[in-house]
């Protein structure tokens, strides 16, 4: 057994290079070359842009058109669609429309590239799933790229369309997300205006039924003109028993009409006096209130006015922060398979196992250097 080892050690060491370099390489190009099944790419391009309030300067062609249009680049927007279509949420999604797990096991799919699980965790299906399909953002035209991989070109293509229509819907959901929390503030706003602006008409209803005046304001201007005139015809009442009394004895019986109507004026007056200057329900009580009502309504009316115009500064402000998916290139339909490249991965293996066996070999001669 030993000598066995040491010959096996012998050989291993004379025929290090064919061992560790040409036999891998020999064993990746006959599966590349022999059983590796043909993989067929989609490639769809898209945008994510939003509204633009201004002019500005833009990234290439695509960017300036796009701004030329009333749009303006959302990075963080892409960025965040980027990472939802390599996302749990997006393959479970894309598993209610399509029958994922079928497309990644076809019949022509080989051993090794293909799904090995008939019924995949969520995790082992997500980990497949980013090796058949990415997203990449490129800041500087700020274009989006999807590829799909599969072993049948209708499949990829089918699969891309659907992830396309995914991000459609999650900027749907994005936009109308902003928009329920700016305008949610205003709406409340506007609503509690309504909500006092009708409890305080409806206090000036039962104020004008319990009182029985439409507007007291208007009844006492009309008190103080009718005890105007009362106080005018009092004076003329008094003028008039004045010039009887300098002709006439004092128990005149002429002048007993003239007393008894200068009585009933002053009686008349001093009644319309107190009745609007009563502190409890006089007519100034009545103008009191209603005036603190009316004042009560136009701070109302001014707030809901005021609510409703930042109500529809945050309609304008949701406008302008709606943000929008653009495609680019629509998924297309492969005519040959891309994958898997046979002779490019071939030569890669083979060039980085040599780099590798180099620098092994000098660092074991350079310890066996410096152990001699």
């Amino acid at each position: 057994m030993p000598g066995l080892l040491a010959r096996a050690r012998r050989v291993l060491q004379r025929n290090a290079f064919k061992v560790t370099v040409l036999l891998p390489t020999l064993l990746a190009a006959l599966y590349l070359f022999g059983f590796a099944a043909s993989q067929y790419e989609a490639e769809a391009r898209f945008l994510v842009r939003g509204r633009s309030s201004g002019g500005g300067g833009g990234a290439g062609a695509l960017a300036e058109m796009a701004q030329g249009a009333g749009f303006k680049p959302a990075s963080e927007d892409a960025m965040g669609v980027r990472d939802y279509l390599q996302s749990h949420d997006a393959v479970a999604a894309l598993r209610q429309r399509l029958p994922v797990v079928e497309i990644f096991r076809r019949p022509e799919a080989d051993a090794l590239a293909r799904l090995w699980w008939s019924d995949p965790t969520a995790e082992r299906l997500l980990d497949y799933f980013r090796r058949m399909a990415n997203a990449e953002y490129d800041t500087t035209s700020g274009i989006t790229t999807l590829r799909v991989r599969s072993f049948r070109s209708e499949d990829s293509r089918l699969v891309a369309q659907h992830l396309l229509a995914l991000s459609e819907e999650l900027v749907n959901r994005l936009n109308l997300r902003m928009q329920e929390d700016g305008l949610r503030v205003a709406r409340e706003d506007v609503g509690r205006a309504e909500a006092r602006l009708k409890a305080i008409q409806l206090e000036i209803g039962r104020f004008r039924e319990r009182e029985r005046a439409v507007d007291p304001t208007r009844s006492a201007g009309l008190a103080l003109e009718n005890i105007g005139r009362l106080e005018g015809a009092l004076a003329q009442a008094r003028a008039d028993l004045a010039e009887a009394q300098r002709f006439s004895r004092p128990d005149n019986p002429a002048l007993l009409p003239l007393r008894n109507k200068v009585a009933a004026l002053t009686a008349q007056v001093t009644e319309e006096r107190h009745r609007l200057g009563n502190t409890q329900d006089g007519v100034s009580q009545q103008v009191g209130e209603f005036e603190r009502l009316s004042v009560e309504r136009e701070l109302a009316l001014s707030q809901l006015a005021s609510a409703n115009a930042s109500l529809e500064r945050a309609r304008a402000d949701a406008q302008r922060q709606q943000i929008f998916l653009l495609r680019v290139v629509e998924p297309n339909l492969a005519e040959y398979a891309r994958y898997p490249k046979a002779t490019l991965t071939t030569l890669y293996i083979f060039i980085c196992l040599a780099v590798l066996y180099g620098l092994a070999w000098l660092l074991i001669a350079g310890m066996r250097e410096h152990a001699s």
